[in-house]
C-alpha cells in the first residue's frame, strides 16, 4: 500500500509558511511552459484554503519524468515533489504565488495535467476553518488545506506545523486514527522523519512527520481507493 503514496514534501511547509503573509502578483504569463504544451482554461474543481483556484489545462508530447526534470530545471532548488489521488504533482512557491502543475500519462508519447495558480489567503479569506474534518492536533497551525474533487476521486491534502516534538505527534496520529477506525498499514521511519499509511474502507490515509527548525512539519493525505 505504501507505494501509493510518494515521500511528504515536507520541507515545503515552511516556505509556505512564510509566503502566506506576501502580496502575490503572478499571472499565467509568469509559468513556466514546455514546447509544443498545448494549453486550454481550466474549470474550478480544486481549492486552496477554502479558495478555488484558477487553472489552465494542458497536453504536452512528453513523459511524466520529462515534465518533472523541465519544471525542476525551472524552479531549480524552490521545488517539491509529491503524489495526490493519481496526479504527479510539482509544487513552486516563492514570495509572490503558489505554482502547482499536475501530470499524468495519456499514452506512450503524451502527458496530460493542469497548472494550478493562486494568490496567498488574506486572515479572512475563509469561512470554513482551514483542517476541519481533518486529524489536526489543538494548537497545531494549518499552513495549507487543498481539496480536489475529480469525477472519478476525491482527494485532501492538509500541511500545518506542530511545536510538540516528533515523537509526541507521531504517538497522537497513532491514536487518534486508531480511535477514528483507520488501520495502520505500515510504517517507514527515517532520520528525523516517519510516514504512516492508513486505510479505513475505500479511503486511504498517509500521515508525514518531520522534525525542522524546533516544529514538527506535518502532510495529511486523504484519497478514496
Amino acid at each position: 500500500m505504501m507505494k501509493r503514496f510518494a515521500k511528504a514534501p515536507l520541507a515545503l511547509l515552511a516556505l509556505l509558511s512564510s509566503s502566506l503573509a506576501a502580496q502575490a502578483t503572478c499571472d499565467y504569463d509568469d509559468f513556466p511552459k514546455m514546447d509544443d504544451m498545448l494549453v486550454a482554461s481550466l474549470g474550478g474543481d480544486v481549492q486552496w484554503n477554502n479558495m478555488p483556484l484558477a487553472g489552465r489545462s494542458f497536453r504536452v508530447p512528453a513523459s511524466v519524468e520529462q515534465v518533472k526534470a523541465f519544471y525542476s530545471r525551472q524552479w531549480r532548488d524552490e521545488v517539491d515533489f509529491t503524489r495526490f489521488n493519481d496526479w504527479e504533482q510539482i509544487l513552486h512557491v516563492d514570495k509572490r504565488c503558489l505554482m502547482m502543475v499536475q501530470v499524468k500519462p495519456q499514452n506512450q508519447r503524451f502527458s496530460y495535467g493542469r497548472m494550478l495558480l493562486t494568490n496567498p489567503p488574506t486572515a479572512d479569506a475563509a469561512s470554513r476553518p482551514l483542517g476541519s474534518g481533518m486529524p489536526v492536533p489543538h494548537g497545531a497551525q494549518v499552513i495549507s488545506d487543498m481539496r480536489s474533487d475529480d469525477a472519478i476521486r476525491k482527494g485532501r491534502m492538509v500541511l500545518l506545523l506542530n511545536e510538540e516534538d516528533l515523537h509526541v505527534t507521531r504517538a497522537w496520529y497513532e491514536a487518534e486514527l486508531r480511535n477514528q477506525g483507520w488501520t495502520l498499514e505500515e510504517r517507514s521511519n527515517q532520520p528525523n522523519a516517519v510516514v504512516l499509511s492508513y486505510a479505513k474502507g475505500r479511503e486511504l490515509m498517509s500521515v508525514g512527520l518531520l522534525r525542522h527548525q524546533d516544529v514538527t512539519q506535518v502532510l495529511l493525505n486523504r484519497m478514496d481507493r
